[in-house]
């Protein structure tokens, strides 16, 4: 094999203006499918991080009020394309007031937001604990309150006999949520408290002494639930099988269904492009080193007579074939960064991320493809060379 490598070494210096022509050529139609592959790079995976950036991309929640069993949505909880599951009590049980425990300031009318620790939204950081909370910033803003503020969630219902009655729930602040998590007053409490306040409200639960919240029943129905999939591929098909099993939900499924389907697309022309490019590259490869191969009949046959085997002579076209490609691709990359960087800078204003990016698997997808049709572009050459009848070139 060593001495095969110095012969095409040697062969392709010795014909050194024809082979820098095919390096120029691959390189030609190498590079402008490297910038395309990572013009398509850079836009989605622009687009892909702005929607895993906000977590509500892979939000799905349902609308109105119904009677779900907490089997029903712990089964839900564990389908594989579902990562997190809270149920959610109704409407009209989640808004209460909320004041400092200091007095200062007057109170605000906030909703609760069923939530738990691992909650996406809240970037694993939900509440921890019953007495524990975490507000929204509009909430925040209008309570003053930051981390570690004392807090009182005030409780209201009518009695039977008419007289009216409140619990006053201390709590304290875990943290605040982004402003992009929620655009109104709210607390993330976790599903005991909101499940109590449902029940308070609904005449059920009794006041609560020394701040200790009942557990929810493993047993009780919610009207609701807010879930994430676990990829955002898994947003529209989870949210169409909820809506097959009749259940109004609201998700980013038109959105995250838009993005795969320019994905798919982009991805599907790029084929299209480099398939033409590249098989018209193979075509004029193969001819190239057939002719070469018809030039050079000759000195090919007196290496037959010296010894080589038609098995690696055979094998002399393909791995020039390689050499150049392995070279053609190094100098489309060269070329395709060039182009790259100079989109990234015309564009910079507009985008803050690299519109343009090669990267690794775009570098090793070209170069298998490159020496793989290398290969096969010269098989026919070494196909010919096996045809070839030493004595008869000789004499």
């Amino acid at each position: 094999m060593r001495l095969l490598a110095r012969l095409a070494v040697a062969d392709l210096w010795a014909e050194k203006t024809l082979a820098l022509c095919t390096l120029l050529g691959i390189a030609a139609v190498l590079a402008p499918l490297l910038v395309l592959a990572g013009l398509r790079a850079g836009v989605i995976a622009g687009l892909r991080a702005r929607l895993l950036a906000n977590p509500t991309a892979r939000e799905i929640v349902s609308v109105g009020n119904r009677e779900f069993s907490s089997d029903r949505l712990a089964i839900l909880a564990r389908q594989p394309d579902v990562a997190f599951l809270v149920p959610r009590v109704r409407s009209l049980a989640i808004s209460l007031d909320a004041e400092r425990a200091d007095g200062a300031g007057g109170a605000v009318r906030i909703e609760l937001v069923p939530s738990a620790p691992a909650d996406p939204l809240l970037a694993g950081n939900g509440p921890a604990a019953p007495a524990a909370v975490v507000l929204s910033a509009a909430a925040a803003a209008q309570l003053r309150a930051a981390k570690g503020t004392a807090l009182h969630f005030v409780l209201v219902r009518i009695a039977p006999s008419g007289v009216r009655q409140a619990v006053r729930l201390p709590v304290t602040v875990q943290g605040v949520a982004p402003d992009w998590s929620f655009a109104r007053p709210a607390a993330f409490v976790t599903l005991a408290l909101a499940a109590y306040a449902e029940d308070y409200q609904d005449g059920i639960a009794a006041p609560i002494a020394n701040g200790a919240l009942p557990r929810a029943s493993a047993t009780r129905s919610y009207a609701g639930f807010r879930l994430f999939a676990r990829t955002l591929r898994d947003v529209p098909a989870v949210a169409t099988e909820l809506q097959r099993q009749g259940l109004d939900v609201v998700s980013h499924q038109q959105e995250v269904a838009s993005l795969l389907g320019l994905d798919r697309d982009l991805g599907l022309l790029l084929a299209f492009v480099a398939g033409l490019g590249g098989a018209g590259y193979l075509i004029s490869l193969g001819v190239s080193l057939w002719a070469g191969v018809e030039r050079k009949r000759r000195s090919f046959a007196m290496l037959r007579l010296l010894g080589l085997s038609w098995r690696a002579l055979a094998l002399l076209p393909a791995l020039e074939a390689c050499l150049l490609g392995l070279v053609g691709v190094a100098l489309a990359l060269v070329f395709a960064e060039g182009v790259a960087f100079a989109i990234d800078r015309a564009f910079a204003a507009a985008h803050g991320d690299p519109l343009c990016q090669i990267n690794l698997g775009i570098v090793v997808r070209a170069l298998g493809a490159t020496l793989t049709g290398s290969a096969v572009a010269a098989a026919a050459a070494g196909w010919r060379l096996t045809r070839i009848e030493p004595w008869e070139e000789i004499r």
